[in-house]
């Protein structure tokens, strides 16, 4: 049956090859032919039961290639899987991708902050080799996007430290990892432009263009005509 299993999966018949070697007791051989077969259903299914922390990992890593965003089961199943394996730096990395989501496609930093309070929760749990650095990364990200958020409280009770912290984000590299510099200047523009400055506003459209920031992405369109 061995044989069967290993001519049908050079094949490409995934699902006959998963069957064979479920019969087998070879799980994660079983369970890698279900990845390649791309059944996400019976996948989920069967490391549910298999009680194997490489098949929950290999599960999960398979489900991150998935709209997992959109889908709150599979985002579910994703911190299951990886909690089951104990797999701490995993948990820490897919955290760490949550919030780089949330961040590049739906500007939400608040959000942003908290799936890192997360990445960082998990990674302190990890005993991988480079646990430390990745901390500290993930430390350092948290920080340059809660610096963010805080400043944009102020934008009515202290615009003038808005536009100082802004700019002080602007000019560290190491923030672009976590905010987008789009995001900067969009909110340091909205707040010249709210204050009638059209010239200071102008100079920041221009200051984007030179970095190959597409103004249009992140303003409004009557603030860059």
């Amino acid at each position: 049956m061995r044989t069967v299993a290993k001519n049908a999966k050079r094949q490409g018949n995934f699902g006959l090859a998963s069957h064979l070697y479920m019969q087998l007791g070879e799980k994660l051989k079983a369970a890698k032919c279900l990845v390649k077969q791309g059944d996400t259903e019976t996948l989920i299914k069967f490391a549910g039961n298999a009680r194997s922390p490489d098949i929950y990992i290999l599960t999960a890593n398979y489900l991150q290639n998935a709209d997992w965003h959109n889908n709150p089961n599979l985002m579910k199943k994703i911190i299951e899987f990886y909690t089951k394996a104990k797999s701490y730096q995993h948990l820490a990395g897919f955290y760490d991708a949550c919030a780089s989501v949330e961040v590049d496609e739906y500007r939400d930093y608040d959000r942003a902050s908290k799936a890192l309070e997360e990445a960082v929760k998990y990674a302190t749990k990890s005993t991988a080799e480079d646990k430390e650095s990745r901390i500290q990364m993930l430390q350092q990200k948290k920080h340059f996007i809660d610096r963010f958020t805080e400043a944009r409280q102020q934008i009515q009770s202290n615009p003038q430290e808005v536009l100082r912290v802004c700019q002080q984000l602007l000019s560290n590299p190491g923030a672009e990892n976590a905010v987008r510099a789009g995001d900067v200047f969009a909110q340091m523009i909205e707040l010249y432009y709210h204050q009638g400055d059209g010239g200071s506003a102008y100079k920041l459209v221009q200051q984007m263009q030179e970095r190959g920031i597409m103004a249009n992405r992140y303003l409004d369109q009557e603030m860059v005509r």
